[in-house]
């Protein structure tokens, strides 16, 4: 006969093995969705590259006024997907992300890969029905243009969609994520409103954290108004073909282009005024700041001189201006990324394996390069299509950045430390 003990150890043994049977499972599926999501993303990509080509044929459509609300969208889905990739090596490695960017413990990164894989889904499915349509318009045996027109609307409207979505399980995921509403609420008042405060809000480091994210993302906002401005005169106007005029008129008007400019200028601005205030507010670190708000000033500057170059009098002088802004602010940001974002050089302690920043360091330098273009909004050195790419390459450096950044400040919040508490257990993934 069994005595308490014993049934206390079997019962304890089969608790164990039913909790690492549900670990095994949420592993497995957030490995196949998050493979998958990656793997639909670059076939997306090269879609579109392609379709940038005259010859490709039916699918260059795509490269027109779709292009714009497609791409925003991808970009979205992918900084959710590796804002998942992000949170799960930060719990792998045991960096307390969540007091370093003071963020709801419902934040984590199968909740937000979850997210990201549903929205994907809803975003690939519109695309490639979209491009299926292009190629084969009578497959139907109907006109299906207004049909057809509408699916890269709704390609852009899902991450809000899924963003806004009252449930914890979202549609399309492959499991529930308890407390995902929380997080998602957590994300936007958080995080990401107290950041447009700017100057007004003390400067914390989570807030100029989510602020030098935005700085990776200017083409993402250009897009976004190109598409608002496209679906709100479809708003008025849905029976007319007011979404294919978009290119003609979202663009040209004077107040547009003020607004579009303000989109690409504003992140830095709002990170200029984060260090001012920091100045203000830090006797002691005023010298640091003084050379952050310079290096925001470069980056605002060249964005100026890339607007002026464009169809100016002296637009010779103002493209030389570019180019040495360029450069400059180049090699500013990258000298900062390593020695004052990540503290290397310094013999700090290190969360990561060490050949890591080595990789790091020689791929945010190789990443840098093309920044100054992407950032850039009047630049006319390359096509949209490798601008594509480069939004692609400034969104994985910036979240390689995050990566070190964040494990930066574990080290300074828990000096001595080796896990600061941090345990995985069932209740926190």
């Amino acid at each position: 006969m069994a005595t308490p003990r014993r049934i206390t150890h079997l019962l304890q043994d089969a608790a164990h093995h039913a909790y690492m049977d549900s670990v095994k499972t949420r592993m497995f599926v957030l490995g196949l969705s998050s493979g998958s999501t990656l793997t639909l993303f670059c076939v997306s990509i090269l879609v579109m590259m392609f379709s940038y080509d005259p010859a490709s044929g039916g699918i260059h459509e795509i490269c027109g006024w779709p292009y714009p609300l497609f791409r925003s969208s991808f970009l979205l889905c992918l900084c959710g997907l590796l804002y998942g990739g992000t949170l799960f090596a930060w719990r792998r490695c045991k960096v307390d992300y969540r007091s370093a960017l003071d963020v709801s413990p419902f934040v984590t990164y199968d909740t937000v890969l979850a997210y990201a894989y549903a929205c994907f889904i809803a975003v690939f499915s519109a695309f490639l029905v979209y491009a299926l349509l292009l190629m084969a318009p009578g497959a139907l045996g109907a006109d299906v243009s207004a049909f057809r027109d509408a699916l890269p609307a709704l390609a852009f409207l899902a991450p809000a969609l899924f963003l806004a979505w009252p449930a914890d399980r979202a549609p399309l995921s492959l499991a529930a994520s308890p407390g995902a509403v929380a997080a998602r609420r957590g994300l936007v008042f958080d995080l990401l409103l107290p950041v447009l405060a700017g100057p007004f809000r003390r400067a914390t480091f989570a807030r100029t954290f989510v602020a030098d994210v935005l700085c990776s993302m200017p083409k993402i906002f250009a897009d976004m108004q190109y598409a608002t401005c496209a679906l709100g005169a479809w708003l008025v106007d849905p029976a007319g073909d007011t979404l294919r005029a978009a290119p003609a008129t979202c663009g040209p008007g004077l107040a547009y282009a003020r607004v579009a400019v303000l989109l690409q200028v504003g992140p830095f601005l709002i990170r200029l005024g984060q260090s001012a205030r920091a100045f203000r507010d830090d006797p002691a670190g005023r010298r640091k700041n003084a050379a952050n708000a310079a290096k925001y000033l470069l980056a605002v500057a060249l964005v100026a001189a890339s607007v002026l170059k464009k169809g100016s009098p002296g637009d010779a002088f103002y493209a030389r201006a570019w180019l040495a802004l360029a450069l400059a602010s180049t090699l500013c940001n990258f000298l900062w990324d390593v020695f004052m974002d990540w503290g290397l050089g310094r013999g700090r302690p290190k969360k990561f394996p060490a050949p890591f920043y080595a990789v790091a360091v020689g791929t945010n330098f190789a990443a840098r390069l093309g920044w100054a273009v992407y950032v850039s909004p009047d630049q006319t050195l390359v096509a949209q299509h490798v601008i594509l790419l480069l939004g692609v390459v400034e969104v994985a450096r910036r979240f390689q950045w995050a990566l070190i950044r964040v494990e930066h400040e574990h080290v300074k919040l828990h000096p001595g430390e080796d896990d600061a508490g941090l345990r995985f257990s069932q209740h926190t993934p």
